[in-house]
């Protein structure tokens, strides 16, 4: 049994069009492979993303309100990590008698990529410092839990930077993050393949 003659040029085709398929895309992965692209994420461009999330709010079991507002960044070249200080309003409620205590919040953050959406965001928030005065010792822990959870979701939760796609090169080096560096009032980050 033998195949037909009109089959094998089908077949023939397909081979060589997978074959060319394979080429440009090993070819394409060379080209990139080893290039690298800087791209500088300002402290003003930070400021500004935070900003905009700013000031914000949440309530807990209906007895306190923690608002946070002017956020001020600060860049750590020597740990290559963001601080982010807090001003905190503690609306709290109690016996039907509210009260409002005012303090500050400290947390520094990592940067994080996300090659899908090309896009920054504050990460591996760590609280270094939360004080405000006169909070009810039976409240303190759940006022302080609360605080470091609602603090990080408010950082992580929106990007601080967005890559801009301006040609088939800083495309493609979106796939990977290479390196980052906090030097001086900016975060300079690089990626490639």
């Amino acid at each position: 049994m033998g195949s037909s003659p009109h089959h094998d040029p089908m077949k023939r085709a397909l081979v060589i069009g997978l074959t060319l398929l394979g080429l440009l895309l090993c070819g394409g992965v060379l080209y990139f492979k080893g290039k690298r692209y800087e791209v500088t994420i300002t402290q003003n461009q930070i400021d500004a993303a935070l900003a905009e999330r700013f000031p914000a709010s949440k309530t807990y079991l209906f007895v306190f309100t923690l608002d946070f507002t002017n956020p001020e960044v600060t860049l750590l070249a020597d740990e290559d990590r963001i601080r982010v200080g807090l001003d905190v309003m503690l609306n709290l409620r109690l016996e039907d008698e509210p009260r409002n205590l005012q303090g500050g919040a400290t947390l520094t953050t990592a940067l994080r990529y996300d090659p899908s959406r090309q896009e920054f965001f504050l990460d591996d928030a760590r609280f270094e410092r939360l004080e405000i005065e006169g909070i009810p010792a039976k409240w303190e822990a759940q006022v302080n839990e609360a605080a470091s959870v609602a603090a990080r979701e408010f950082l992580e939760s929106r990007p601080v930077y967005r890559l801009e796609a301006r040609n088939a090169k800083t495309a493609a080096a979106k796939l990977l993050l290479k390196g980052l560096d906090v030097v001086e009032q900016e975060v300079r980050v690089t990626l490639g393949l």
